[in-house]
């Protein structure tokens, strides 16, 4: 019986893997080429309230970010004035994690919605805690960071 279904999941994993990654799901190997050696642009969007907000709502108040990707696995971002330090990588399962200096290390897949990609970091809840818009992705790290 565990045969058969763990056939069956390789079959449905075969035949609409393709189909899933049409709909904006990227390969680790993607996902790693998009974001290393590369400076990214883009903006964070906070999730809302529990408890009074929809699970899924995202505020329309955007902060924007400069983030350089470093091939080490070095990360370096700047929102406004204010310089930060972490780590990143790549999970098997094409998860882009970012550890910042303090804080526990955030997964989520990255997604392409039109020109832009798009991360979502939820709550144990399920509750959104905030979407990343990477918007321009440049080579090298382009403003020094």
């Amino acid at each position: 019986m565990k045969y058969i279904f763990k056939l069956a999941l390789i079959v449905i994993a075969c035949v609409f893997g393709n189909q899933l990654l049409a709909f904006g799901g990227m390969s680790a190997d993607e996902v790693s080429t998009l974001f290393s050696g590369n400076t990214v642009e883009g903006e964070r969007r906070d999730g809302g309230v529990p408890g009074i907000d929809a699970p899924n709502k995202i505020e329309d108040h955007a902060t924007a970010f400069i983030a350089y990707f470093e091939n080490d696995g070095t990360v370096k971002m700047k929102t406004g004035s204010k310089p930060k330090l972490g780590k990143w990588r790549v999970t098997d399962d094409s998860e882009l994690c970012i550890k910042w200096k303090g804080k526990k290390e955030k997964c989520a897949p990255v997604h392409k919605e039109g020109k832009v990609y798009k991360r979502v970091i939820e709550r144990r809840s399920g509750f959104v805690l905030f979407e990343l818009r990477y918007i321009r992705f440049t080579p090298g790290n382009e403003y020094g960071l």
